[in-house]
């Protein structure tokens, strides 16, 4: 799609957090947006499967 290979890292949740800081972020909203991306990776999102049932057609693409 991108016509172009597309690298990806991941990082601690520490290194976020002090890139967070770095953009000039109090501690406490880089603390929370890095304990945001733990939770999501931990799979706070998953609470339902999806199933042709409960999932519907978009029209994006």
């Amino acid at each position: 799609m991108l016509g172009k290979p597309v690298r990806h890292q991941q990082i601690s949740y520490e290194d976020h957090k002090a890139g967070f800081l770095g953009f000039g972020m109090s501690d406490a909203v880089a603390k929370g947006m890095a304990d945001m991306y733990a939770a999501k990776n931990a799979g706070i999102d998953k609470v339902e499967t999806r199933t042709s049932e409960n999932t519907t057609v978009t029209g994006f693409r």
